[in-house]
């Protein structure tokens, strides 16, 4: 059996390298402060110099630099639910932005650092060394059309680097007028810095031995300033929490702006990222109705794990450009185009279901599900590798804005085209000359089974060793679309919005789909001075998902769907220093999932003996009400605050069982607060040279409810607290040359299950994260 002595051995050394760290960190605070205050008198005369430096604003309809930007979490712009740059304030939409300055006092590096800032997201299937999956309202986001970065669509399979990015965007419901046929909940939109005059460099660790480096410099050139680029460089030596996950990744970006003429802007974007790093795989339900016992498995585990095992290797490219046209003082026109592209070769020793025991073979007597883990705990393993994936997307735009006044009534135009090229490359079938070695697709070898609550098995790897099969293409879509969209000013400080996208879609799996109109309807009502309030309806057309490999339709797509939705909400941004919104909406699309036939029906035509067919069976429908806080609470306060309850409930399907059941893997209610603390006044005493002023305390907390994780809800992991505590010094405030981060994640080192998402229609849960500590200096010379 595991020894249980081991784990509470390893946490108590992790726990003491955390107070090392600790230590140090106020060592290093205190040693750099010296030279931080010989040197702020230097700031500040070169920071005036730098302002006056950059004189030149870019033409854009997203984020405007204009100098030194304020260290605050209010975010002015979005990028994402307006087509003609409306302040966030005054967007008839959802959306939640984490700016710069939250990243950095929170240390991110990956997107789910970052999500755990709103209440309404989720991971769905998101594993230490893999790229992640999410959740947005409780629909699982499409990894083809979920992901953007400056409003244009990329490959999600990767993780997309944060280190030149100005902030995070999560659009939250339905904008398909602005972003198309995507993902029901919402969609994700990272901006990038705009080119500045800057030389940072950003040095990083954690208490289990990471260690990272960030150079980001930028410059202004021309006679008028006309032209500027930035560059980050990056690297990263990754020590995770689970053994044999360590990894490392490499990034280089580099960003342009070119103001060709008075009224032309040409902006252009490039990042390239290698990553090398094993990825974990999640655990399954006991005989598909237990959940294993949080006492008796550890995060430090890594299920399966054999020495000969290979890493995962991610090579990823997103290159974007976009010219912006004054044509006239009240008409603009802009064209965008992108192109995004990821590499992998998945290595995985894979533990899937219990296949290969007899508690799980009918001829054996066994009784339990295959594809969940055996009762007892013992699962099957297998070698997967599934070498050169390759995935792309690339989307090219044309948009046009103007307005026209008639009498008291203001109209303001959009129209414009757009299109959209999706591709997946997998391999395929062997040709008739190939070797007996060589699979139909990925290699997907048992090797053995092994138990959670035993030590790994050591098995050698299968003889002869398997080979994948050919590149070959497994997924071809494109999408073309007009869009055209009326915003009318009224009397009254009344609003109406009227728009949508003529789109067409056909894919290499499924029947072509023409001529699909999907509406875009809103209503806003500003009462008072910033006060706005909204109701809004949209259609949008989402992909459809993948059976999962054991149904009778195992591994066919699905046809595209729609869902619908109805919102209401108000925003309020009180003095401009901080944005309170509210809303309550209620979204209606098709319930997936494995259904249990006899007969053949319009999804499987083919049925000779009982089984699960994957298929759209009735609804689901999630009602909900957010509130989000974004910005100064005060003087010394600023916060970032999210909470939701959402009733994510299927119904009308063919299985009574599953109707009037909250959805897997979205709890009912989540909550999620982080707040950056003054630790003193301006007028703060010193002790040796220390000034409070400058130091900053950040707690954090957020909870989350109980998730389900069978579609019945008679399976569920239990909800949890977590707790987080960090703080920052800045020498010289602002504009001082050093600050210094210090964040722990998760400071109780709580035990708990993160997610129970339906990946392809497996169910998997996740182990979440213990204590983690990270400790970053900046430097800007």
């Amino acid at each position: 059996m595991f020894d249980l002595a081991v784990p509470r051995f390893f946490r108590l050394k992790q726990r003491n390298r955390s107070c090392r760290i600790i230590i140090l960190a106020l060592c290093c605070v205190y040693a750099i402060h010296g030279y931080a205050q010989q040197s702020a008198s230097t700031q500040a005369s070169a920071q005036d110099e730098q302002q006056s430096a950059q004189t030149v604003k870019p033409v854009t309809t997203t984020v405007v630099v204009t100098g030194q930007a304020p260290d605050d979490y209010l975010p002015q712009e979005n990028s994402v639910g307006s087509l003609d740059n409306l302040p966030l304030a005054e967007t008839p939409i959802t959306v939640t932005v984490m700016t710069r300055d939250l990243l950095n006092d929170q240390v991110s590096r990956l997107l789910s650092d970052v999500v755990k800032n709103d209440a309404s997201v989720g991971e769905d299937y998101a594993p230490v060394g893999y790229y992640g999956d999410y959740q947005i309202r409780g629909f699982t986001i499409d990894l083809a059309t979920g992901f953007q970065i400056n409003g244009m669509p990329v490959a999600g399979e990767q993780d997309v680097p944060l280190e030149n990015k100005q902030s995070v965007e999560i659009l939250k419901g339905i904008a398909g007028i602005e972003s198309g046929v995507t993902t029901a909940g919402g969609l994700f939109n990272y901006v990038t810095k705009r080119p500045a005059v800057v030389k940072t460099v950003e040095l990083a660790t954690d208490h289990r031995g990471t260690a990272f480096a960030d150079l980001d410099l930028g410059a202004l050139f021309g006679a008028q300033k006309q032209f500027g680029v930035r560059t980050n460089m990056a690297g990263e030596d990754i020590h995770t929490y689970v053994e044999s996950a360590n990894g490392w990744r490499g990034l280089g970006t580099l960003s342009t702006d070119w103001k060709i003429s008075p009224v032309a802007m040409l902006k252009t974007d490039f990042e390239y990222q290698h990553k090398r790093e094993r990825s974990v795989a999640g655990y399954q339900l006991l005989g598909g109705d237990e959940v294993p016992s949080l006492s008796s498995v550890f995060p430090s585990v890594m299920l399966g794990n054999q020495i000969w095992s290979k890493p995962n290797i991610f090579d990823a490219i997103n290159t974007d450009a976009r010219l912006d046209l004054d044509v006239t003082p009240i008409w603009h026109v802009y064209e965008q185009a992108n192109y995004s592209h990821s590499l992998i070769d998945d290595d995985v020793i894979y533990p899937y279901g219990c296949y290969y025991e007899a508690a799980c073979d009918p001829t054996q007597g066994g009784t339990a599900p295959p594809y969940f883990f055996a009762p007892d705990g013992t699962y099957d393993i297998y070698d997967y590798r599934d070498p050169g994936e390759r995935r792309y997307d690339s989307t090219g735009e044309v948009i046009a804005a103007g307005r026209i006044r008639t009498g008291a009534i203001e109209h303001n135009l959009v129209f414009g085209g757009s299109i959209f090229h999706r591709g997946v490359y997998l391999p395929g079938a062997p040709g008739p000359d190939a070797p007996d070695t060589v699979q139909d697709g990925a290699v997907y070898t048992y090797i053995g089974s092994e138990n959670i609550y035993q030590s790994n098995v050591i098995y050698p790897i299968e003889s002869p060793v398997q080979q994948a099969g050919p590149l070959s293409i497994a997924d071809f879509n494109h999408q073309s679309a007009g869009i055209v969209q009326d915003r009318i000013e009224l009397p009254e400080r009344v609003r109406l919005t009227a728009g949508g996208r003529y789109a067409s879609v056909s894919d290499f799996n499924y029947a072509s789909a023409r001529g699909i109109w999907l509406p875009q309807y809103s209503v806003t009502w500003s009462s008072v001075n910033n006060l706005m309030l909204y109701g809004s309806y949209s259609v949008l057309l989402s992909l459809g998902p993948q059976a999962p490999f054991w149904a009778i339709n195992g591994s066919a797509y699905l046809a595209p769907f729609f869902t619908r939705q109805s919102e209401i909400g108000a925003k309020f941004e009180p003095g401009q220093k901080i944005l309170l919104s509210a809303d309550v909406f209620r979204m209606r699309a098709p319930f997936f999932y494995p259904k249990v036939i006899s007969q053949p029906d319009a999804f499987c035509t083919d049925v000779t003996e009982v089984g699960q067919c994957f298929e759209a069976d009735g609804h689901e429908t999630h009602d909900g009400a957010e509130i989000t806080a974004q910005g100064k609470a005060a003087s010394w306060a600023r916060l970032s605050f999210s909470a939701a309850g959402i009733s994510a409930v299927s119904d009308d399907s063919g299985t009574i069982a599953f109707n009037g059941k909250q959805v897997i893997n979205a709890p009912k209610f989540k909550t999620t607060l982080f707040a950056d603390l003054a630790w003193l006044s301006a007028h703060a005493p010193q002790w040796k040279g220390f000034s409070f002023a400058d130091f900053h305390l950040m707690p954090g907390w957020s909870y989350t409810d109980r998730k389900f994780a069978t579609r019945d809800d008679a399976v569920s992991v239990g909800g949890y607290n977590l707790f987080n505590i960090g703080a920052s010094y800045h020498p010289g405030g602002e504009q001082g040359r050093v600050a210094v981060h210090l964040y722990a994640d998760n400071v109780l080192d709580k035990r708990y299950w993160k997610d129970t998402g339906a990946s392809y229609g497996d169910t998997f849960i996740h182990l979440g994260a213990p204590t983690t500590v990270r400790l970053s200096m900046q430097y800007k010379f």
